[in-house]
């Protein structure tokens, strides 16, 4: 193999482990040193960024690498790009959220690990690449939870250790038997030794990657640590630290070679998890009127979109990697921009509550028209970004169109409790126009969900 073909994986490796040790040093206390320090972790982000875009643009996929421990293919780029943007827009948000704070120089080097552990995670051909890119990315996201160290982050964060504990322990039990029954650590397998042995396996570990994902009924502390956490932080936690849970699900079910039973099962677990986790999500979502709150149900009813993707990705493996791919960009952008959002309105209203969206469109226009973007684009409203993703993974699903027509009816009932939100912003109310880095990260998402919407189909020609 030409030392070329490395370059993908050792460019943004070497990027992101060197600037997240530099970050902790240059940081001394002082506000230029924290922003020599933030720089280069943005700079860092924005060249892995392009660097991924340009290695797939010119094509170097498709092979795999380190002994067959990593294999490079369009969806893992994808997944490394969806985890680069999402933490430049979080990132922008908290930067001068969190100048005041003694763990600054934390966050930004945790923000790097996180992304450095979702790329090997993404190229994973091997167990133990998973189980190392887990353990990098989803102690970050622990940490960043409570970096905050107020009392009800640091309570928010621990709920989320715990339970995170408890799916890493499925996640070991589930590998596991995924080991013994195919008789290799590699994920392309073929005609496994012990096919009940796999499917369990399986099984143990969609328990576990559901748990990051929050869907029902692993959400239980999803709603606490949304609402109790800092805001700024959430909105990275609740973006990219989704992608935890979807990239290796992803990459266990994709890469091998899956036994008849094996098909089944994924298909009724994840149909029946998909439904449950857009109803529940959807029917507590509607009695909430802290938009913390609703955000955070919804997000629970958005896991049960993209498992529709999952319930067929053995089916019709490349229109559902294209729409898994999709809404995972359409959520994480409305997702880190709306958290971000809240912080900002948290910060000039004083309250997350509807009331407190009350004036924005009069006070500030370009914040109430990018928000309401954001929240056009989980609704699914073309032709921002959302509504491809929705799109792509009903079309997916063509052949179970019950699964489809479930999708569509809680895809328009979600309109009961987004389009609320929006009516807030528009009703008169006393608002201040305030220019922050919460604000500009909400503008950020918003542009990008548009771009990126109006350019949607031709991730389908991408795909072939």
């Amino acid at each position: 193999m030409l030392p070329q073909f490395y370059l993908p994986v050792v460019v943004p490796s070497l990027l992101l482990v060197f600037s997240s040790i530099a970050v902790l040093y240059m940081d001394r206390g002082t506000q230029s040193s924290y922003n020599h320090a933030l720089y280069l972790t943005y700079a860092s982000l924005s060249v892995s960024l392009l660097s991924s875009v340009l290695f797939l643009t010119l094509g170097f996929y498709g092979y795999s690498l380190f002994s067959k421990s990593l294999y490079l293919d369009k969806i893992g780029y994808l997944l490394t790009i969806v985890a680069l943007v999402g933490s430049l827009i979080a990132l922008r948000g908290m930067s001068n959220h969190m100048e005041t704070w003694r763990t600054r120089s934390s966050v930004l080097s945790l923000v790097m690990l996180t992304d450095l552990g979702i790329m090997y995670m993404a190229f994973a051909l091997n167990v133990l690449v998973i189980i190392t890119g887990w353990g990098i990315s989803s102690a970050a996201t622990y940490a960043i939870t409570m970096l905050r160290k107020d009392r009800r982050s640091v309570e928010a964060g621990i709920k989320y250790l715990i339970l995170g504990l408890i799916s890493s322990s499925f996640m070991i039990l589930g590998f596991a038997s995924y080991v013994v029954g195919t008789g290799s650590l590699s994920l392309s397998y073929s005609s496994p030794l012990y096919p009940d042995l796999l499917v369990l396996g399986v099984a143990l570990l969609a328990i576990a990657f559901l748990f990051k994902l929050g869907a029902f009924p692993f959400q239980g502390w999803l709603p606490d640590v949304y609402t109790m956490a800092d805001r700024e932080s959430i909105s990275f936690v609740s973006s990219v630290g989704k992608l935890i849970g979807a990239v290796p699900l992803l990459r266990i079910l994709t890469l091998g070679d899956p036994t008849t039973q094996e098909v089944l099962s994924v298909l009724a677990v994840f149909s029946i998890i998909s439904i449950l986790s857009m109803i529940i999500g959807n029917i507590v979502a509607f009695s909430r009127t802290d938009v913390s709150s609703i955000l955070s149900f919804s997000s629970i009813a958005q896991a049960g979109f993209i498992l529709i993707g999952f319930a067929v990705i053995q089916i019709n493996v490349k229109v559902a990697e294209v729409g898994i791919f999709t809404q995972l960009l359409a959520y994480v952008l409305a997702q880190a921009g709306l958290f971000n959002f809240l912080g900002h309105v948290e910060k000039v209203s004083g309250t997350t509550d509807l009331k407190g969206l009350r004036g924005i469109s009069k006070a500030d226009r370009t914040l109430a028209f990018s928000s309401t973007i954001l929240l056009l684009s989980l609704l699914g409203l073309p032709p921002i970004l959302g509504f491809w993703g929705k799109l792509f993974l009903f079309e997916a699903a063509y052949s179970l169109p019950w699964l489809v027509v479930i999708g569509v009816i809680n895809s328009a009932a979600s309109a009961g409790y987004y389009i609320p939100v929006i009516r807030e912003m528009f009703r008169e109310g006393e608002f201040t126009k305030v220019v922050s880095g919460e604000r500009d990260s909400v503008i950020f998402s918003a542009l990008l969900s548009i771009i990126v919407g109006v350019l949607a189909p031709l991730i389908l020609v991408m795909f072939g």
